[in-house]
C-alpha cells in the first residue's frame, strides 16, 4: 500500500504602512517525505517552494504583487480544486504558463471593482520569460529551464468573477503567452508562436452544497 507523506507549510502576513496602504507577503513550501533526498526515478524533487510573493494593497484601488504565485487561469480552476486527490487535474499544472503556480508573475487585483460593484473581482497579470538553454548550455533568461514543458515566453492574462448572490458565482479567465524557440521547433509540441487558453466557470456554494464546473479550450 502506497502512502503519500506530503507536508505543506508556510507563512503569510501583512503590515499596515498607512491608513490606505498595506504591505503583504506569503511563502509556502512542500516536502514529500516519501521520496529520496536526491529525488525519485522520474526526477521529481523531494521538496520545493510552492509560493513566494510580496506586494502592496492600496485600499479600494486594488493590490499589486510579484513573485511565484498562481496564474489567473487558476482563479476559475480553483473552483474545482477542492478534492484531496484528482481535484482540478484536467488542465492546471505548475509551471505551465499561467494555468497554476508560476514563476515571475506580476499580478494586479481589485475586489468589488474599486468599491463600486459588490462581488465583481478582476485581475490582470504579466509573466516574464522563463526560457531554455543555448546549444552551449548557457541560460537564455534569468530563470532558464532545461525541460521545454516548463518554459514560457512573455505572457499576459486576465480574469473576472462575479458573485450573483444566493451562493451563485460566475467567472472567466484568458491567458496568452509567447512560446520559446525550443517549444516552437521541437516536434513534441505544436509549433505555433503563442500558447493561449481561456476558461469559464460557474459554482454554487450555499446550504452545504458545492457543485462547480468549467469549460477550458486551449488555442
Amino acid at each position: 500500500m502506497a502512502i503519500n507523506l506530503i507536508s505543506v507549510w508556510g507563512i503569510k502576513g501583512e503590515t499596515q504602512i498607512t491608513d490606505q496602504l498595506t504591505g503583504f507577503g506569503q511563502w509556502e513550501y512542500q516536502v514529500n517525505a516519501n521520496r529520496p533526498e536526491d529525488g525519485d526515478s522520474s526526477g521529481s524533487p523531494q521538496s520545493w517552494t510552492r509560493l513566494g510573493f510580496a506586494g502592496l494593497a492600496f485600499a479600494d484601488m486594488g493590490s499589486v504583487d510579484y513573485g511565484r504565485n498562481y496564474g489567473v487561469l487558476y482563479d476559475i480552476g480553483s473552483w474545482t480544486d477542492v478534492l484531496p486527490e484528482f481535484g482540478n487535474d484536467s488542465y492546471e499544472a505548475s509551471d505551465n504558463f499561467m494555468t497554476g503556480r508560476a514563476n515571475g508573475v506580476l499580478t494586479y487585483r481589485n475586489n468589488d471593482f474599486f468599491g463600486l460593484v459588490d462581488g465583481l473581482n478582476i485581475a490582470l497579470q504579466y509573466q516574464g520569460k522563463n526560457d531554455g538553454l543555448s546549444k552551449e548550455g548557457d541560460p537564455l533568461s534569468n530563470n532558464a529551464r532545461k525541460s521545454i514543458a516548463y518554459q514560457n515566453g512573455d505572457g499576459f492574462g486576465a480574469s473576472a468573477t462575479y458573485d450573483l448572490g444566493m451562493g451563485v458565482s460566475l467567472g472567466a479567465a484568458y491567458t496568452s503567452s509567447k512560446r520559446t524557440l525550443d517549444q516552437m521547433t521541437q516536434d513534441k509540441y505544436d509549433n505555433g508562436d503563442r500558447a493561449e487558453a481561456w476558461t469559464g466557470g460557474v459554482k454554487y456554494d450555499a446550504n452545504n452544497i458545492y457543485p462547480g464546473g468549467k469549460l477550458y479550450p486551449y488555442l
